[in-house]
This record gives C-alpha cells, structure tokens and sequence, in this order.
C-alpha cells in the first residue's frame, strides 16, 4: 500500500520512479534477489549496493539498523594496475564487444575483485554501517553504528569504528565454542519461547543447561 501511495505521489510531481531508481546502484535488502536472509532476521531500511550478482549471505536472527549499507562488490574499480576509473563499464557502457573482439561481459568476469558478504547468525549491526566486499561475518556479533566493516569477524566478537577493530569478546573461547554447538538459532520458535527464561540468565547457565558434549 506505502509502496502504491509513493509511486502516485512521484508521478504527480513528474518523476518517472523506477528511472530514479536505476540511477543509483543499490536496492533495498529485502528486494535484493541475489541475497539470501535467514528466519527471523529483519532489517529497518538496510541497502545493498552491487554491480554484479555476487551472494549476500546473512544468517538467521540477525538485527539489522536503519541506512546500513552492504557494499556487496568493488565495482572493478581495483580491476587495473593503472587507474582506479572502471573503463570498460564506462567507455563501452553500451557495447558488447570491445575493440580487440573480446565480448566485454567475458573480461568483466576475469577481473579479480573482492566480492560477496557472508554473515552468520544472531548478528546485531548498527545503524549506519557499511559492511564492505569480500567480508565474513561470525555468529553473535554485534557492529556498532557507522562502522566500516573491511575484514572478517571472529563470532561474538564486538567492532566499531573506521575501519572497524574489535574491542572484545563477549564470552571466552571455550564459550563461544560451546554457544556455536549449541546453536541455539536452528531451535523451533516454540522451543526458543519455552525456554525465553533461559535467555536471559548467565551465560555459564545457559551453557551448562544446553551444552552439546
């Protein structure tokens, strides 16, 4: 219905919608056909910009702020040892040949760039953060707002900042082994609801309550 109302409202004051949306290189998560989202995660606004169809992967659980951004590919800007600009896509924007004969789609794919997203269960990331290409993301981890994320993530681990640097760990190694076997994610939602108690105890209870041996 919002979507409806905001397609009339733009095509009262003239603006061909869906031509301001290809504009731009990114859509919204939840319309992003190349992304897979696990059960029970939910975003507020999250964006995914992309000029390939590279996977963004992104566990169950997650908790996804408004404006984050998934950076989902370097857009081949690193795809010359000479210039930074992306030639190919520019000058032969229009072609599918280039002058040498070569189809322009087959070089485009020989170029090595960082590419795709991985990022695992129970993941909190904050509002207005960039998730950059080619990074892997653990379980449990929370990224604070406005943090530029360029390297993998340990789980549970804690980052902030640009570029993000981790400032602890929630739980010792030993636990966060013990959490990840116990999985807690993959339980039924009327399990998980049965046991919201458990939740929300210490974790060393938790651990002792649910350990998988």
């Amino acid at each position: 219905m919002v979507a409806h109302l905001r397609h009339i409202l733009w095509r009262i004051l003239g603006i061909d919608y869906q031509q301001t949306l290809k504009i731009h290189d990114f859509v919204f998560l939840k319309n992003d056909k190349y992304s897979n989202i696990g059960s029970n995660t939910y975003d507020n606004g999250a964006l995914v910009w992309r000029w390939t169809t590279a996977e963004l992967n992104i566990g169950k659980f997650c908790s996804i702020a408004n404006n984050v951004r998934f950076i989902v590919d370097e857009g081949y800007h690193n795809g010359s040892q000479i210039t930074n600009f992306t030639l190919i896509n520019n000058l032969f924007k229009d072609d599918i040949e280039l002058p040498d004969g070569r189809l322009k789609d087959d070089v485009l794919k020989q170029i090595k760039q960082k590419e795709g997203i991985t990022i695992g269960n129970d993941v909190w990331i904050g509002m207005g953060a960039f998730i950059m290409p080619g990074v892997t993301i653990g379980n449990g981890v929370t990224i604070g707002a406005n943090s530029v994320v360029t390297k993998d993530v340990p789980d549970y681990a804690i980052v902030v900042g640009s570029p993000a640097k981790i400032i602890k760990l929630k739980h010792s190694n030993s636990d966060i082994e013990k959490l990840n076997k116990i999985a807690w994610w993959n339980w039924n939602k009327e399990i998980i609801k049965k046991r919201i108690k458990d939740f929300y105890s210490e974790t060393d209870n938790f651990i002792n309550k649910y350990k998988i041996d």
